[in-house]
């Protein structure tokens, strides 16, 4: 599954990278971009104990995800009604 996260505090350039390095280590999930302007991080998780990984990592690392988009990578043959989903963190 695809999803949308907007994290909760500003982030500099220059924690980009340890964002990015953390999340590496979680297995069951691939970070696709992590926009330093505007928080936003759209990753791809497997399961959902991945998602729940990223979400206590950012915690820990002090940027805390305040909600969440998820879309479905599924085919539109296969979606059915093709709605994404909102949750708050």
């Amino acid at each position: 599954m695809k999803a949308i996260a907007k994290i909760g505090n500003l982030i500099p350039n220059n924690d980009k990278m340890m964002i990015l390095r953390n999340l590496s280590r979680i297995m069951d999930i691939r970070v696709i971009d992590l926009e330093v302007d505007t928080g936003r991080l759209i990753f791809l998780y497997y399961s959902p104990i991945g998602l729940e990984q990223v979400k206590q990592e950012l915690w820990r690392i002090g940027y805390p995800i305040r909600h969440f988009k998820f879309l479905s990578t599924l085919s539109p043959n296969l979606q059915g009604d093709g709605s994404s989903e909102t949750a708050f963190a």
